[in-house]
């Protein structure tokens, strides 16, 4: 049972807080108000498109926008910037077309925006092929659908709605980068924390391949201690990858939202053994 905010349910713990920056320092407080010491160090970064070419894909998009049977949101932010141009273009959004989000937090962002939301998940793994065994998205023979993302990233939704007959296609709004200072900024993350065991907590698989890439820039004994760390991810498919690049010592949340990577927390808080064997544990 999820215990009530503010309860001391993570003393003990320190975690390194990698999420982006504008959304670090939020969550950082969050661990902090439940008893862990949360240090910051980003190692992602979004920033819209820059270049004319891309610019244009994406005004083309919005201006066919009315075309579409259906929009698929692959995150928060994904919904964030496709309203900067919505709204621009379209005062009142067409009718007729169903709103989809990959993950709760995804369609609370639709919500926010007075979107009716067709379908989400609210618990579970929260991801694209989660969303793909929806009801809604199962006969979509001959429909056009628009997915909102950033730069690259996974292609599964793509490839599976059109093996189900769909055209689809991509409005891509955002890059996702890794910081230039990053090596600076897990330094000195590193210089607050002492040595009792260490979570890094990443919350995408994107942001794991930084922070492998980062580590292997920094001083022998710093990257050591980071790997020797425990990784907090979300899902199985980013722990299958954290295997695969040679960590070992993996917590595997249920998601990425704040509840379920807390919920793993928690378990690590309750049973420290999960931070002091050499082990892989899932949490589910």
């Amino acid at each position: 049972m999820t215990q009530r905010a503010g309860a001391d349910t993570l003393t003990g713990l320190q975690v390194l807080v990698t999420r982006p920056e504008t959304q670090a320092e939020a969550w950082a407080e969050t661990l902090r108000a439940r008893g862990a010491h949360a240090v910051v160090a980003p190692l992602l970064t979004l920033s819209p498109v820059s270049t004319p070419e891309a610019k244009q894909a994406i005004k083309q998009c919005i201006l066919d926008f009315d075309l579409y049977r259906k929009a698929i949101f692959v995150s928060q932010n994904a919904v964030a910037y496709a309203f900067e141009w919505l709204e621009d273009y379209w005062p009142q959004l067409p009718i007729r077309i169903e709103y989809y989000g990959v993950g709760e937090r995804t369609a609370r962002a639709l919500e926010a925006y007075g979107v009716p939301v067709t379908a989400w998940q609210s618990n579970g793994a929260m991801n694209s092929e989660a969303l793909l065994a929806a009801p809604e998205l199962q006969s979509v023979a001959g429909e056009r659908i628009v997915i909102f993302r950033g730069v690259g990233g996974r292609g599964v939704l793509a490839e599976t709605l059109r093996g189900r007959g769909a055209r689809v296609d991509y409005c891509e709004l955002y890059e996702r980068q890794c910081p230039g200072n990053a090596a600076i900024q897990l330094t000195r993350a590193l210089a607050e924390l002492n040595e009792t065991p260490l979570i890094v907590a990443l919350h995408s698989g994107e942001t794991l391949e930084n922070f492998h890439q980062v580590r292997q820039q920094l001083p022998p004994r710093q990257a050591r201690r980071l790997g020797e760390g425990v990784l907090l991810v979300p899902g199985e498919r980013v722990t299958q990858r954290a295997r695969e690049l040679g960590y070992q010592r993996v917590l595997t949340a249920e998601n990425a939202t704040d509840p379920g990577m807390l919920a793993t927390l928690e378990r690590a808080a309750i049973d420290p053994t999960l931070l002091q064997t050499d082990g892989t544990h899932d949490c589910d």
